[in-house]
Parts: structure tokens; sequence; C-alpha cells
């Protein structure tokens, strides 16, 4: 018992060690990004409500922005390790969980959408943009540079899979500023699931494509 405690002191300190450290400048990036894109998007916001564009067309030019300009700047960093970004060879048991953990995270927010209705789909431009932003530029920039660049920095770092795990995981889960205790357990449960989707295929192409199918499923019932 002794022995396993001192373990998880051990670990406990080294995952510290990684988010304080190791994942310092990345957060500062991630961090710098934001409030660069979310000023951006504030000010487009404004240019389209002053052009006598609609609310919801202002507030989704306002997001389109953000997200453009964030995205874009996460996927330019990880270009600096695009080697190291690759498909590791798995064996087929490990496919296999990686493939059953992401369906049961969908069934998971299946379930929670049950009875009630879909939202009917907008096909206007201002939807249509916010849709692909939200259903394919996200999905593939947020897991390129978190379980795609962060992991392979870790992992050049010396650092185990199952550490690894877990930090990107939660720095998934604190970078979106949860407000409240339910929002949180869902940015956990998501962030570990993707990060295990990722342990367990050895690449970025599952977690991209769960991502992607999970977002679609939350839009078509909060619509956009």
């Amino acid at each position: 018992m002794i022995i396993q405690i001192q373990k998880a002191a051990e670990n406990a300190i080294l995952l510290l060690r990684m988010i304080v450290i190791d994942c310092a400048v990345p957060i500062v990036f991630i961090v710098i990004v934001t409030v660069v894109a979310e000023t951006l998007g504030v000010f487009m916001g404004i240019i389209l409500s002053g052009e006598n564009f609609s609310l919801i067309v202002s507030q989704r030019g306002a997001h389109v922005t953000a997200g453009v300009v964030a995205y874009f700047a996460m996927l330019a960093a990880c270009l600096i390790r695009l080697e190291a970004i690759k498909q590791s060879l798995r064996s087929p048991r490990s496919m296999i969980a990686a493939v059953a953990i992401g369906a049961l995270w969908l069934a998971v927010n299946l379930l929670g959408q049950y009875g009630k209705p879909d939202v009917d789909l907008d096909t206007s431009l201002s939807a249509i943009l916010r849709v692909l932003a939200g259903c394919a530029l996200a999905p593939i920039a947020e897991e390129t540079f978190w379980r795609g660049y962060l992991w392979a920095r870790l992992k050049a770092r010396g650092y185990g899979d199952g550490l690894i795990t877990i930090c990107t995981a939660l720095l998934f889960a604190a970078v979106h500023l949860p407000n409240s205790l339910d929002a949180l357990t869902n940015y956990l449960f998501m962030a570990f699931a993707f990060s295990l989707i990722r342990y367990f295929s050895g690449g970025i192409g599952l977690p991209i494509f769960f991502h992607a199918a999970m977002n679609f499923i939350v839009i078509r019932h909060i619509g956009v």
C-alpha cells in the first residue's frame, strides 16, 4: 500500500511538472491566440451589425472569425512538429478499442439528446460557415494541436503514454473554460475519451472523426 501511495505521489508530481513546466509555452500560446481571436471576433460582430445584418448573422460572423483565427494559428504552430504527428502502427485489438471508445462516447451524446427535437437545418451562408467551423475546422485544429503537437512534444521529453493521456485531457478541458460543474464534467469526459482514442489508435485521425461527429450531434440539437 505504501509503495502504491509513493508511486501515485510521484506520478502526481510528474503530472504537475508536465503542466507547469513542459506545457507552459503551449498554454501561454493558446491564451494569447484566444484573446486575439476573440477580440477580432468582437470587432467582426460590430462591423456586421453596423452593416445592418441581423443579430444572429452578426453573432455567427463573430464566432466564425474568432474560430478561423484561433484554429489556423493552432495549425500553424503544429507545423514545427509535423513529422512527429503521424500514425503509429497499432494492433487490430487496439484499433478496435479506439473505435469502441469513440462509438460509446457518441452513444452517450445521442442519449443525452434523447427526446429533444432536432433543430431545423439553416442553409444560409452564415449558418453553413458556422457548421463548417464547428464540425470541420475545430476538430482538425484542436486534435492536431492537443493530441498531435502537444502529445509529440511530451513524448519527446520522455513521458509515458499514461501521463500524456491525463495531461492533454486535463489541459483540453481547462482551456474550454467550463462555467459550471456539469460543463466541467462534460469537458473532462470528452477530453479523456479523445485522449484514449488517440492512445489506442496511435494517431489523430480517429480523434478528429469522433470529435467532428460529436460536434455535429450537438449542433443538430442546439443549432448554430
